[in-house]
């Protein structure tokens, strides 16, 4: 509402328009004459010189022409403000300046602390920000010191709501929006994690430190202070102080203990080598531009922090050598490279482990293409990236002890493989690595997300001695890890086949698994398991496109005798039953104690008549599961269609199944 005394309102908090005291536009056609009243009013009533308006409205122009465009552009803006109470600009020969009494400008309000908080605030100047590169620059200053007084007044409110117990909830809030005006400042970040705590939300508060680290990360590559990590130290302790929820996950007496990670928890660091100190000459700048697209991607996945080459770089400078790198505590580094003549170039990426010894791991080439030398050929690179995720996971997960990763980090990496190996004691294995883990840190999504992952396979293979009970702990570590990290693009593809597997709600898997694959388009395993979902649906098609995008990401993924199975099944339910049966036969053999696989390769000889060749498979499944009954798998097995599921029944009963 305006003021009474306001003859119109100047709106420069989005797209610069004015109105009068009705509500009608006052004419403001060009942008330059918009860019002009924008900064005259920031300037707050001082002078501004004509020849530095017209430089940097019309910085390409020369002097005089600059000054007859400056001419014009005042005449319009004059033109729409006539009829003010008082001269709204104030021209003389040498400069001009703006009197804004007689007007509400939002900008202005909120510099002077004047408009309400609840207001959304949109970009200073929205659209004006590529009149020119000095104009340009000069709007990132004023916008940043919109965005610094945004960001004051909303912690200073916080702060005064804070004190009164009924006002909490909008504390936060208030205390939210500050943190997302300057991410880099630290101590709106410790408010923010204060109230939470105050609110008794320490997993909350948890989690905002997390994310206070990484955008500190991300922002400025420094850590937080010693204050901030102090606060976040002396909740973790009042945290294990409490008794911690248990995430009923099974406690067994194993043969062999598992050997406990050490305390401190850190993630595995993966720095990516800048161009300049690879190859022993001045980089190109296309080979520039891979090496930074490379660590943009690698940042994607939630396993590991990657180091970009712009915190490498001051560190080689002084001393290139694997030394400067174990210095800043890397565990891995990745070299990318373009080789060979230029109508057969190659795109080389390379990891290697530095913990230790400089140990070369892996390294793949692709071609690239002569036509598209001079830009970035992002399938290219994108289909290298996602192999290293596995290699680094894969690594770390089969350690006795892992060197690199510790606490809660390395817990979770070596699960993975124990989950995925299918062998029941060491499946438990991995269920006590993640009990352990969401117990020590339950503010860790990965822990979580995985933790509710070996429930599903729990509930698939059979071994969950109360599946009921399995399953509502699955929903419920899915749902906390989604909480904990919505960004987190593995945990969402989790979320989306805990629903398709276990609650057959189909819509919302699929809804999971796109925002999943829009946080990380590249990983290989939420391609795999949304591949099974549309299985699952009846979706066959785009089941073999997910599948067949996954083997082209990650063609030895490490845990590819599990995933491969999806193959089978669509294969199976499209009538392929040849193809099921060979797939189908060669993954039984790579994973003999999952338990569904035999099911779908079963089904296959069935169709295909060949009940002598499915009486050894049938044996080995009824050693893994004695009690199977074709009834009770096409019942509770997630088939969204009953042809798909009488095709299962017929196909297993024909190849000898009761």
């Amino acid at each position: 509402m305006i003021e009474p005394q306001a003859w119109a309102r100047i709106t420069l908090l989005g797209p610069v328009r004015a109105c009068d005291a009705a509500g009608h536009d006052l004419p403001l056609r060009t942008r330059k004459g918009r860019a002009l009243l924008g900064h005259l009013l920031l300037a707050r009533g001082r002078p501004v010189s004509r020849l530095r308006l017209a430089t940097l409205l019309w910085e390409r122009s020369g002097e005089i022409e600059a000054r007859a465009s400056l001419r014009q552009a005042l005449a319009e803006v004059v033109r729409a403000l006539q009829g003010a109470p008082a001269p709204i600009l104030v021209v003389d020969r040498e400069s001009i300046r703006a009197d804004a009494a007689c007007c509400e400008v939002d900008a202005l309000a909120l510099l002077d602390g004047q408009m309400p908080l609840e207001w959304p605030v949109a970009p200073l100047m929205d659209g004006l920000e590529d009149i020119g590169e000095g104009f340009g620059e000069w709007l990132i200053g004023q916008r940043e010191a919109v965005r610094f007084r945004l960001r004051d007044l909303l912690g200073e409110e916080a702060d005064r709501l804070a004190a009164d117990p009924d006002k909490q909830a909008e504390a936060v809030e208030l205390a939210r929006r500050a943190v997302e005006s300057d991410v880099a400042d630290e101590a709106g970040w410790r408010r923010l994690i204060r109230l939470h705590l105050a609110a008794g939300d320490r997993a909350l508060a948890l989690q905002t430190y997390e994310r206070c680290c990484d955008a500190l990360r991300r922002s400025l590559d420094v850590a937080p202070s010693p204050k901030t990590k102090e606060l976040a130290e002396r909740i973790r302790t009042q945290r294990l102080a409490s008794s911690a929820p248990s995430p009923n996950l099974p406690s067994l007496a194993l043969s062999q203990p598992i050997a406990a990670a050490p305390s401190d928890d850190q993630p595995l660091r993966v720095g990516v080598v800048p161009a300049q100190f690879q190859g022993g000459r001045e980089p190109d700048a296309i080979t520039t531009a891979y090496v930074g697209d490379v660590a943009l991607e690698l940042a994607r996945y939630h396993h590991f922090d990657v180091i970009s080459p712009m915190g490498l770089g001051p560190w080689l400078a002084e001393q290139p050598d694997a030394e400067a790198l174990r210095a800043l505590n890397l565990d891995y580094v990745v070299n990318v490279s373009i080789r060979g003549p230029e109508l057969d170039r190659h795109l080389l990426v390379s990891l290697v482990d530095i913990a230790e010894l400089a140990r070369p791991l892996w390294s793949a080439r692709a071609p690239l293409r002569p036509d598209a030398a001079g830009e970035v050929q992002s399938d290219v690179l994108h289909g290298l990236v996602a192999r290293l995720e596995p290699v680094i996971l894969h690594t770390e997960g089969t350690r006795p002890i892992s060197r690199h990763a510790t606490g809660t980090a390395a817990t979770v990496l070596r699960a993975i493989p124990r989950l995925f190996s299918m062998e029941a004691s060491r499946f438990m294995e991995a269920g006590q690595l993640l009990a352990e883990a969401v117990t020590r840190s339950p503010e860790n999504a990965m822990a979580a997300a995985w933790a509710a992952h070996w429930h599903v396979f729990q509930i698939g293979q059979g071994w969950a001695t109360d599946p009921r009970a399995a399953l509502e702990e699955a929903e419920r570590l899915a749902t906390l890890a989604m909480s904990l990290d919505p960004e987190n693009a593995e945990g969402l593809a989790i979320y989306g086949h805990v629903n398709s597997f276990l609650h057959k709600d189909f819509a919302s898997a699929k809804h999971y698994f796109a925002q999943s694959l829009e946080l990380n388009p590249h990983q290989a395993f939420a391609w795999a398991m949304s591949g099974a979902t549309h299985v699952y649906s009846g979706d066959l098609t785009e089941a073999m496109r997910r599948m067949e995008r996954y083997r082209t990401l990650a063609p030895f993924h490490p845990h590819d005798r599990i995933l491969r199975h999806t193959f089978t099944a669509a294969h199976l339910l499209a009538g392929r039953f040849e193809e099921a049966v060979m797939i189908g036969r060669r993954s039984v053999r790579a994973s003999p104690g999952f338990v569904n696989g035999y099911k779908h390769v079963l089904a296959a000889l069935g169709h295909l008549g060949m009940r002598r060749e499915a009486k050894p498979l049938l044996e080995r499944l009824l050693t893994h599961e004695s009690d199977f009954k074709v009834q009770n798998f096409v019942e509770s097995y997630p088939f969204n269609r009953i042809e798909d599921r009488e095709i299962y029944e017929a196909g297993l009963r024909l190849a000898g199944a009761k």
